[in-house]
C-alpha cells in the first residue's frame, strides 16, 4: 500500500507528522512510521503472503491510514494531477 508514491502522499493526509523508514530486522524488511509528536508508531512486514501490522501509542496511525487510503480508492484512486491544494492563513486543505 505504501510502495507507490501517490499512496504514500494520500497516507500522509492521515498521519501528517509521521516519518517513513524501512529497517532490516530478523531477515525481513519492516516499514515503520513514527509520529514523534504524538509518540504513535506503526511497523509492517510481509510474512508468507500476508502483511503483519503492529501499532502503538495514543493514536492508531495505521487505522487512520487505511481509512484514508480506502476513501481514495472508493473514488477511483485519482492521480496526483487531480489533487487540489488550498492554502489560507487558517491552514492547508487538500482535495481530490
Amino acid at each position: 500500500m505504501l510502495a507507490d508514491g501517490t499512496s504514500r502522499f494520500v497516507a500522509q493526509f492521515a498521519a501528517p507528522a509521521a516519518q517513513h523508514l524501512a529497517i532490516e530486522r530478523a531477515g525481513r524488511t519492516e516499514v515503520v512510521l513514527i509520529d514523534a509528536a504524538s509518540g504513535s508508531w506503526v511497523a509492517l512486514y510481509q510474512l508468507t503472503g500476508r502483511w503483519i501490522v503492529r501499532q502503538g501509542g495514543p493514536e492508531a496511525l495505521w487505522d487512520a491510514i487505511e481509512e484514508q487510503i480506502g476513501r481514495w480508492h472508493m473514488v477511483g484512486a485519482p492521480t496526483l494531477e487531480k489533487f487540489t491544494v488550498t492554502v489560507t492563513p487558517e491552514g492547508q486543505t487538500i482535495h481530490w
